[in-house]
């Protein structure tokens, strides 16, 4: 499956919803990684690495939280 499916949705809303500069730019880093990992997807590759859209997540979620 291409990540794709997330992007333009609810994570662009969270960023919609807040004027926070650390939410927008966690935001942006997940938005890049789904890009980037789709990208791949879409060059061949069989097997791209989701570990930046995880990391990206992650931050996400620890400064929505904090």
């Amino acid at each position: 499956m291409i990540a794709g499916s997330l992007r333009g949705e609810r994570v662009d809303e969270i960023d919609l919803t807040t004027d926070d500069d650390k939410v927008g730019k966690a935001v942006d880093d997940l938005n890049q990684a789904i890009e980037d990992y789709n990208k791949a997807v879409l060059n061949g590759d069989t097997d791209p690495d989701p570990r930046r859209i995880d990391a990206a997540a992650e931050e996400l979620r620890d400064v929505c939280t904090s």
